[in-house]
């Protein structure tokens, strides 16, 4: 009887833990898909191998000038960046099954978001044209390995269920057996 029990209520947990659920929809930063972030002048140095004092007096001069231009654009923008946040992260389910709102978020966002975003760039572009009269090659190329790592911590990340989890540690397994890595050879 005791096992039965035990039995049935493990069958009624893996049963219950194997269903798929859809995945929950990441959280809406409409400052992040601005491209609206800072650099930290100190850890830009250490990535990009700064050592000389004059050429950091002038590039951080640079940076924090450029620090000081989204900061404008971001104070200017906070107002309709929250309306879109506020209205993103509400409707969000709601736009997956109706079209029609989808289509008018959608548009709502590229009527804010893109503006702000392109502003951003050609801010950027001034940043980065400066910061190559400075730098030598090899830390131009640094800088901008820099700059694409930070813009890609703003990404959402993809949301993940369990059953993509478990998933995906049988493909990586079965992928070794089929001739990668580490695979056993026939």
């Amino acid at each position: 009887m005791k096992y039965s029990f035990f039995t049935l209520f493990f069958l009624i947990a893996a049963v219950g833990f194997s269903q798929n659920e859809p995945p929950k929809m990441p959280k809406y930063v409409s400052k992040n898909a601005a491209g609206i972030f800072y650099y930290d002048i100190n850890d830009a140095f250490d990535k990009i191998k700064l050592k000389d004092d004059e050429k950091k007096a002038s590039a951080s001069k640079i940076i924090r000038n450029y620090n000081d231009e989204v900061k404008k654009i971001s104070f200017l923008n906070t107002p309709k960046l929250a309306e879109v946040d506020l209205t993103v992260n509400s409707i969000g389910e709601q736009a997956f099954r109706d079209r029609d709102l989808a289509n008018q978020v959608r548009k709502m966002i590229e009527e804010t978001v893109v503006p702000v975003r392109d502003s951003v760039i050609a801010k950027e572009k001034i940043l980065n044209t400066d910061l190559e009269k400075i730098l030598s090659s090899k830390q131009y190329k640094k800088w901008l390995r820099y700059q694409r790592s930070e813009k890609e911590k703003l990404l959402p990340k993809a949301p993940q269920n369990n059953q993509q989890q478990n998933n995906g540690g049988m493909m990586q397994r079965n992928m070794r057996g089929m001739g990668g890595m580490g695979g056993r050879r026939f």
